[in-house]
């Protein structure tokens, strides 16, 4: 699979004339029915013209990417795995590890890595930069039980001493560090950098619950909820309410300021919602332009681990049964529902932040054509337009700025 410089612009994406786009929106409606009907789109048989719509944005393996050997070779692979098992069944609630070579306190004078960026086992010492993976945690993605998989200490078990989750193989024996809202880890000579990707809309939904205050709590405004502004001065308790008051226009009961608010969290470019602002655009323009990208989808866990996993010359393994469950509760209805009008409005204001997910999708080593249909079919049942669309109205939102501030 070719690589893709980052950063493109919207110049640089390939064109759609505008008969095409609305042929596509005419074409989802095949597959709108299931997302109507409460069903998973998975349970339909989109049309033939549908698939071959979105098969023609689908990243296409070259024979030379095709038949590129594993990064590592059997016995090596073995060695690591070996390695690494003994390290975990050894493990007991230890100190975790800092590795030697951390570029985050050489970046940031005096600087300490929070605890969740350590790991519980030590790097091999043949995992040169060059070898290792970077964990491109994006907040709200499922990035806390990949991380617990990984070996890093993420909310894995009842408290920070706790992670019997790691899973012995090569992503976790070679995905040495980690980049984490502003602390970025990782050496730009990393052979691959995993992200771990959803659904753009049900990203936006998860990390607006998990910011919201408990206000049962004894100190529900702690500095866990530094953001509780949009939440307690603009009375937004639901994404719903935010939806239809703060990004429909007119007057509906918001203040400009909150409606300025939500809008501009929303798109990452001011941090009233710690996961809003840390969004794919930042992570993906904060990694190197040449970056080798590999994916696990958030929907597609198993298969896509497994995919990595054989990139990297290991087996294909992994099950259902090694995956936890991290940083989840349970969501009362009105958290998660969202009207027709609310869906509308926020897949429009995310539709920069939708062009950028499909992008890594496209550039992800280990993710193939007939994968990235499954999640455009995906996307169609939550954001229709946005999926099928290549550009957006608005400008993508300049955050040089942001970005520089994490190195």
């Amino acid at each position: 699979m070719t690589r893709i410089a980052r950063r493109s612009t919207d110049k640089e994406h390939r064109a759609v004339p505008w008969f095409g786009m609305w042929i596509g929106m005419a074409l989802a409606l095949s597959v709108i029915y299931c997302w109507s009907a409460g069903r998973l789109l998975s349970a339909c048989s989109p049309s033939p013209a549908l698939r071959a719509y979105l098969e023609s944005d689908a990243p296409v393996e070259s024979e030379e990417a095709a038949a590129k050997p594993p990064m590592f070779d059997s016995s090596f692979a073995e060695y690591l795995k070996k390695g690494l098992s003994y390290y975990i069944d050894a493990y007991d609630g230890g100190k975790p590890y800092q590795y030697k070579d951390s570029s985050y306190p050489h970046r940031r004078a005096n600087a300490t890595l929070p605890l969740w960026f350590k790991k519980v086992f030590p790097l091999n010492k043949h995992m040169t930069p060059d070898k290792q993976t970077c964990f491109m945690h994006v907040g709200k993605a499922g990035g806390s039980t990949i991380g617990c998989m990984l070996g890093f200490l993420i909310h894995c078990g009842d408290d920070d001493k706790t992670n019997y989750q790691s899973v012995p193989s090569l992503l976790a024996a070679t995905t040495a560090h980690s980049f984490h809202r502003g602390v970025y880890d990782c050496s730009d000579e990393a052979a691959n950098y995993l992200f771990v990707i959803r659904n753009p809309l049900a990203r936006a939904l998860s990390a607006f619950n998990y910011a919201k205050p408990d206000l049962s709590e004894k100190h529900p405004f702690s500095k866990k909820y530094k953001d509780k502004e949009i939440y307690v001065d603009c009375d937004f308790w639901t994404l719903n309410d935010l939806a239809e008051r703060g990004l429909v226009k007119g007057n509906n009961g918001a203040s400009d300021e909150c409606k300025d608010r939500a809008k501009k969290a929303l798109l990452g470019t001011e941090n009233n919602l710690v996961h809003w602002f840390y969004n794919y655009q930042f992570y993906y323009e904060s990694m190197p332009p040449d970056a080798n990208i590999v994916v696990i989808r958030n929907e597609h866990i198993v298969d896509d681990w497994n995919a990595v996993e054989t990139l990297l010359g290991g087996d294909a393994d992994f099950t259902q049964e090694h995956v936890p469950v991290n940083n989840a509760r349970e969501k009362k209805p009105e958290e998660v529902y969202l009207s027709d009008a609310a869906k509308v409005v926020l897949c429009e204001t995310l539709c920069n932040e939708i062009q950028v997910y499909k992008t890594i999708l496209r550039r992800a080593q280990n993710i193939k054509n007939e994968q990235y249909v499954q999640s455009m079919q995906e996307l169609v049942t939550s954001c229709p337009k946005e999926a099928m669309e290549e550009s957006c109205p608005d400008a993508k939102p300049d955050i040089r700025e942001k970005v520089d501030g994490c190195y």
